[in-house]
């Protein structure tokens, strides 16, 4: 049987408020364990100009013990956003 037992997700965020709120929502959720994040601030620079700014935030989520593991957990992806399906 395979177990899932950690995930590292990297997310892009707006902005140090936009962190702080996405960890709560992440910290309250009961089917894992936040046990490391971090966040960095992005810059991308065009011609040495500042034309935009994001926050590269990667947490890591832990739903089983390693040693012994309780549940089989299922992962599903989905894709959203500006992009239709088909384009993938």
């Amino acid at each position: 049987m395979k177990y899932l037992t950690k995930v590292v997700e990297t997310y892009r965020l707006a902005n140090e408020k936009e962190v702080e709120t996405f960890l709560n929502e992440l910290k309250a959720d009961n089917r894992f364990e936040v046990s490391k994040y971090t966040s960095t601030k992005k810059e991308v620079k065009s011609k040495g100009e500042v034309i935009d700014e994001y926050i590269r935030f990667e947490v890591t989520k832990l739903f089983n013990s390693e040693k012994e593991p309780e549940t089989s957990i299922e992962v599903d992806y989905k894709v959203g956003g500006s992009y239709s399906e088909s384009e993938y």
